[in-house]
């Protein structure tokens, strides 16, 4: 995203010149002067600072060529040496606006914004109209957090020029800062209209339909950004993120690799690329890319804890303890931060998991003892992790679990008609196996909890429905996508059902709301039951394993809130595995 943008200084020469204070020298002066704007417009920046100084020699006060000299300084960088300048030629002519203006330019480019807003404000006093100074204090304003005041200071700088188009482009970034999107929208169209070739426009919009789901729309607005500034590393990013949405991991790798080569300082886009890279497996450029980010100083500690957590789910799922014991203890900060959204809590969720996960395997090392066997791939959201590499019989054969995890994934991703980065991640992860395995698959846990799953969605939005239309409709859509692309594989598929809710899990419920809430696991297995059966595949009761007579689970199988000890596996393959319908 790209931050408001702020109009540049008011060019020297803009301004009819000042007689000088000494008047044996004005002639000469307003020559010298004229000559060293033609310089300093030219780009001769050297030779007008040398005129500059032989003018301030002879007149030290010179008001015109303070404020020129000032302008030049902050072209090189130097805008404290600016301030001094532009507040001198303030003090020999006080009613010159655009020298109020150029001031609190330097000063916000120093950072001293809230010293920035009495020089705009001047400059607004000496002259209402100063659409620029509008503009600018409206990115101060924004900055701060005063969204109502930098509205108000956009638009009366668009009353002035309606054709402003940075003006319009920064009223629509904190437009869209306050959710106001079809607002925001319209804004940008009318800037783009003003200023075809503007970037960061296009970029923007990009973002708005991005967060809409026009994923095609917001790859359009992110390519034409780029046909228009090919270096613009943000718009890279967003191109990325947009690409993942829509399953084209490589295109996003590739997104990714672009925008760190322009710059490199951009944690979101290493923080995406590193999550790509555990998506596709690539370990060797996961660990070349994660040691590089976490020598980052920048990186911030959220971002940090969950690369370390990430480490730690790598080493879990390949079976080295003592790199997963040492990636959590990394990120144990984790344990004192209050997760602020989705990807916090399941972030610190994860790493709980894992710690219990590796005090249970301590707790039951026999489970884990057995000859070398085949594998069993074990494709799935988070629960897989309890199975990770643990010995399993099958039938009259021991097999060992190959965990594949997907996070993040519902079913009711792998349900929908759209491609997707999930049905693409677990395309890549069937590809993987071997003709004629045993596969375990493992989703739908997610989408019958009660803050992210099919419960919230339906009372959002879809209450036109029943509960278990949605249910058997989501069902429906998951399976008819693993029948595809399992098709000629000759796998020999089980389906994992999902538990009974614990009743920790309901305490944010009120009491006509639980009833509905713990039908839905109870829908999804008898749905996912009948299903799997019909299409010739095993079905693993996880919901009786585990449920009570008033429709939660007992307990004696759950390792927390909704994943299930190790030791559950073997239960549910020995006591409760449903083989599929003979048929007739």
């Amino acid at each position: 995203m790209n931050p408001p943008k702020k109009q540049k200084p008011v060019a020297p020469g803009r301004h009819p010149l000042n007689a000088s204070s000494n008047h044996s020298h004005s002639f000469d002066i307003e020559q010298a002067f004229a000559n060293a704007i033609r310089n300093h417009q030219s780009g001769n920046l050297q030779q007008a600072q040398k005129i500059y100084k032989e003018i301030l020699s002879i007149n030290p006060n010179h008001a015109e060529t303070l404020n020129a000299q000032a302008i030049l300084a902050c072209q090189q960088g130097q805008h404290a040496a600016a301030v001094i300048l532009f507040q001198k030629a303030i003090h020999e002519n006080p009613t010159k606006d655009a020298y109020h203006y150029n001031l609190g330019n330097a000063l916000k480019d120093l950072g001293r914004s809230d010293d920035a807003v009495p020089c705009y404000r001047q400059a607004l006093l000496l002259e209402p109209d100063h659409t620029e100074a509008l503009n600018n204090l409206g990115t101060i304003l924004h900055n701060q957090g005063r969204f109502d005041e930098a509205i108000s200071s956009y638009k009366e700088a668009l009353r002035i020029t309606p054709d402003y188009a940075e003006a319009l482009y920064n009223l629509a970034v904190t437009l869209q800062s306050v959710n106001r999107l079809k607002d925001a929208v319209l804004c940008y169209q009318k800037a783009l209209r003003t200023k075809e070739d503007f970037p960061e426009v296009y970029s923007r919009l990009g973002s708005i339909f991005h967060e809409q789901g026009k994923i095609d729309a917001a790859i359009a607005c992110f390519q034409q950004a780029l046909q228009i500034s090919p270096e613009y590393a943000i718009a890279h990013g967003n191109l990325a993120s947009a690409l993942t949405r829509i399953g084209n991991l490589n295109g996003a790798m590739d997104s990714c690799r672009r925008a760190l080569g322009i710059d490199a300082d951009l944690p979101e886009v290493y923080m995406l690329l590193t999550t790509l890279l555990f998506i596709t497996r690539d370990w060797e450029h996961f660990d070349e890319v994660t040691e590089a980010i976490l020598t980052n100083p920048k990186l911030s500690e959220q971002n940090r804890n969950w690369l370390n957590i990430q480490r730690a789910l790598q080493a879990w799922l390949t079976g080295n303890l003592a790199r997963c014991t040492q990636y959590l203890q990394a990120s144990s900060s984790i344990q004192r931060t209050q997760p602020g959204d989705i990807y916090g809590k399941s972030r610190l969720a994860f790493y709980c998991l894992l710690k219990r996960l590796i005090d249970s395997r301590a707790k039951s090392p026999h489970l884990y003892v057995a000859e070398k066997s085949p594998s069993a791939y074990m494709l799935g959201d988070s629960h897989c992790l309890s199975f990770a590499n643990l010995p399993v019989r099958i039938g009259k054969k021991t097999f060992t679990v190959a965990a594949g995890l997907a996070i993040g994934c519902k079913a009711y991703h792998l349900s929908q008609k759209e491609h997707n980065q999930y049905k693409e991640e677990l395309l890549r992860n069937i590809a993987s196996i071997p003709d004629d395995s045993t596969v375990i698959l493992s989703f739908g846990e997610i989408d019958c909890r009660t803050g992210e799953g099919i419960y919230p969605a339906w009372m959002k939005k879809f209450q036109h429905l029943s509960l278990e239309e949605m249910v058997r409709n989501t069902v429906d859509g998951y399976l008819g996508f693993i029948s595809e692309v399992t098709k000629g594989r000759k796998f020999r598929l089980m389906l994992l059902g999902v538990p009974a809710p614990m009743r920790s899990t309901v305490n944010m419920l009120t009491a006509e709301e639980i009833p509905p809430y713990v039908s839905i696991p109870r829908l999804w297995n008898k749905y996912l039951q009948n299903a799997t059966l019909q299409n010739g595949w095993t079905f693993l009761d996880t919901y009786t394993l585990t449920c009570d007579k008033q429709g939660f689970s007992h307990g004696r199988y759950h390792i927390d809130d909704h994943h299930l000890y190790p030791a559950a596996l073997a239960s549910l393959v020995s006591e409760h595995a449903i083989p599929p319908y003979l048929p007739d």
